[in-house]
């Protein structure tokens, strides 16, 4: 996945909203989000050739994880990155997910951005060049393909026009971010094609108050594809 934006906003118990992009080879097999893990209950795409998934959501725990290549056609690693990403998301909560990512040798995984977002709080990491996890302050924040602390145009794109819908109502919010993200405008757009490499998928969910109330999927480059709830029964946040 190569462009992830997420934003949060203190309404009706807390919301996160996440909008992204999954950009690699168009012959590269995977599989549309399932439940993945029962216990606890982790829903995510899965990828048939590296194992793992590039985006995934604890049911229970009300988090998302989701990985980006920190560098487009960065090598896989020893430990596969998609792996990174469900062993992350099994956890019981973000704190947790958080802890077991510092106690990592990050160094083993392809160079990746990594964000883990609640409704409250969204953590950002990297191993390019070196391991590196921090806490994103403001409500709205993205990653891509280039590194945590020197975003491109792309980025910073994708982040500043979300953060513009911020006031807008659920389901005008989930609409804006599925144009957002069929949107290509600029040199690097938003949705990418090509004759080999380009967007294979394209997801939008709203978590509120710790549980998923909305995740819309399109398999296929946003811009053509029609996106399709696959959203669970919600569950509620254990107390």
């Amino acid at each position: 996945m190569c462009i992830l934006v997420a934003l949060r906003r203190d309404r009706e118990g807390g919301e996160l909203w996440l909008g992204a992009n999954r950009d690699e080879r168009l012959d590269r097999p995977w599989e549309s989000p399932r439940l993945l893990l029962d216990e606890p209950p982790v829903f995510a795409g899965r990828d048939l050739v590296g194992g793992g998934s590039w985006l995934a959501v604890n049911l229970e725990g009300g988090f998302v994880v989701g990985v980006t290549n920190a560098r487009r056609g960065a090598r896989p690693g020893p430990r596969s990155r998609g792996a990174l990403v469900v062993d992350l998301a099994a956890q019981p909560s973000l704190p947790s997910a958080v802890a077991l990512l510092s106690e990592l040798e990050l160094g083993n995984y392809g160079r990746f951005n990594l964000m883990l977002a609640d409704i409250a709080t969204c953590w950002l990491a990297t191993n390019d060049p070196a391991a590196r996890i921090e806490r994103a302050v403001a409500p709205v924040a993205a990653i891509g393909n280039d590194p945590l602390g020197a975003p491109g145009e792309r980025v910073v794109a994708a982040a500043d026009r979300a953060a513009a819908l911020a006031g807008e109502p659920g389901p005008a919010l989930a609409a804006a971010l599925e144009e957002l993200l069929a949107d290509h405008r600029g040199e690097d757009p938003l949705c990418r094609h090509g004759e080999t490499y380009g967007t294979v998928c394209s997801t939008v969910l709203g978590i509120r108050g710790g549980a998923l109330v909305a995740y819309r999927f399109a398999p296929g480059p946003p811009c053509t594809t029609p996106f399709e709830s696959l959203a669970p029964a919600p569950r509620p946040r254990p107390h």
